[in-house]
């Protein structure tokens, strides 16, 4: 039989151990109710900084009744799915096609493009549609026989129908070294293909000669930052050139820098744009920086836009070149690149520029001062305008 020391003993012993295991069950409940609060207080953060950015820099800002989402979802985000899901509903209420929500992959990938690395396939797309405008030299997509106008039917068997550019190009990004299966509508043939993604090193200018000394050059995007370094590097070896075709088409614009650096290297003086926001006007004028004063002719499409219409407009308005295409697309708003607590991003409406003479190109473009529809038409008028060099430029 056990003495009552004993026995005291071992109540005590298990008391004490019932007191430790309720003092770790509860503070792990304890813990994790902590975690859980730190989770909801961090991702309602960031809902909450995506609204006070929105509110203090949204150039419509004053056509929305932004107060009422400020509280909106009080109580009601836990995670940062919630999140993002939150500032997607208050994003969609701008009705602001270039104000938009980037998820951290997306915004990382947008930070590739300006670094001039990205993953993919190789292809620049339409901004309305999914139509391929280009075919990256070198890439997957070309070594697959993917076209230019060609139409991406799907991706990966989801249908792309009614989704443009920027939808089209999210479902085609993906691992390095992973498959992507697109169906294509080519005429009235459909194809389809399986491409491997990779790296890419996406060059955003290149250049050549061609007869009677005139060069081309031709501007695929001005998004990566070293765009007007690598133009200023390809118009040096042109200095003494005849003229110069500057070939903008299914450029679809990018940093507002450089386009206004780009367009001083053709301007000794002269308004190069303005940009409008909540508060003030800020006017870029062109600072002696002229490299090349010699005949330039521009070519622009339907695709050309928002930094290019920038560029077209500053040399066309001070009668620096003369332009040929078809109307160009016509956004004449900025955006600022704001990225959130959590690495996701927003891409914020900021101001509207106006060209030289004071011109808003939003919804209407640039008009050519020759309106040519065919791709080669364009490019062979160009020419013939530069060879004539005793025919001076308007």
């Amino acid at each position: 039989m056990k003495s009552k020391n004993h026995t005291k003993i071992y109540l005590k012993f298990n008391l004490i151990t019932l007191l430790v295991a309720f003092f770790l069950l509860h503070s792990t409940i304890f813990t994790q109710k902590v975690d859980a609060n730190s989770t909801n207080i961090f991702a309602s953060s960031i809902y909450t900084t995506a609204w006070e950015t929105i509110n203090e820099k949204y150039y419509f800002k004053s056509e929305v009744d932004l107060g009422k989402w400020k509280d909106r979802f009080e109580n009601k985000i836990n995670d940062l799915n919630d999140a993002h899901t939150c500032i997607s509903k208050l994003v969609k209420e701008l009705d602001d096609p270039y104000t938009r929500f980037l998820t951290r992959e997306e915004f990382k990938e947008e930070q590739n493009i300006i670094n001039s690395t990205l993953t993919g396939i190789g292809v620049k797309l339409s901004n309305k549609k999914p139509l391929i405008l280009d075919v990256l030299s070198e890439s997957p997509a070309e070594k697959e026989g993917l076209k230019s106008n060609d139409l991406i039917l799907s991706i990966d068997n989801k249908s792309t129908n009614n989704l443009n550019g920027s939808q089209t190009a999210n479902l085609l990004r993906g691992e390095i070294g992973s498959p992507v299966h697109i169906k294509i509508k080519r005429g009235k043939e459909v194809l389809t293909k399986s491409i491997v993604r990779k790296n890419l090193e996406f060059k955003a200018v290149s250049s050549h000669l061609l007869d009677n000394n005139i060069a081309l050059i031709k501007v695929d995007s001005f998004i990566p930052e070293n765009t007007s370094k690598l133009f200023k590097n390809e118009i040096e070896k042109y200095t003494s050139a005849n003229g110069i075709i500057l070939d903008l088409r299914n450029n679809s614009g990018g940093l507002l820098k450089n386009a206004v650096e780009i367009a001083d290297m053709f301007l000794s003086e002269g308004k190069i744009v303005s940009t409008v926001n909540l508060s003030k006007t800020v006017n870029e004028f062109a600072n002696s920086s002229q490299i090349y004063n010699s005949n330039i002719v521009i070519l622009v499409n339907e695709n050309t836009a928002s930094a290019s219409e920038i560029l077209t407009s500053a040399l066309k308005e001070n009668k620096r070149a003369i332009v040929i295409g078809e109307r160009t697309f016509g956004k004449g708003l900025v955006q600022e690149i704001i990225q959130l607590p959590d690495e996701s991003a927003l891409h914020v409406t900021i101001a509207s520029y106006l060209t030289p003479s004071g011109n808003n190109l939003n919804h209407r473009g640039v008009l050519p001062d020759i309106v040519i529809v065919n791709e080669e038409e364009q490019l062979l008028k160009a020419k013939e305008i530069l060879e004539k060099t005793k025919i001076a430029l308007r």
